[in-house]
């Protein structure tokens, strides 16, 4: 791999071998293409694993509490529905209505 890269000014902030304009638009092509190709050459050598994917949330609920006659509202999302009963079960909830449940 040749680094064609358009490194900083040459003598002392004289143009060098290209303009300062082109040196910018030079270098974003340069870094666009090079990392392909450092990539291909790598997957040669080295086997690259999948992401994980991300967990998502089963269970929209809407959650009421009344705490010292006050009552409010909050939305939550939970991953399982273990996590979704144990959060009903803390004390001062008067109701709650699931909102949406995702299918595994």
């Amino acid at each position: 791999m040749k680094n064609i890269y358009n490194k900083g000014t040459f003598r002392n902030h004289e143009w060098g071998k290209i303009p300062s304009y082109l040196k910018k638009l030079g270098n974003k092509k340069w870094r666009r293409t090079e990392v392909l190709e450092i990539e291909d050459q790598l997957k040669e050598f080295i086997r690259f694993y999948k992401k994980r994917k991300k967990r998502r949330k089963i269970i929209w609920a809407k959650i009421t509490t009344e705490i010292r006659g006050r009552s409010s509202s909050d939305y939550r999302s939970f991953y399982s529905e273990k996590s979704f009963k144990d959060s009903i079960r803390r004390p001062n909830i008067t109701r709650y209505y699931i909102i949406k449940q995702r299918k595994k």
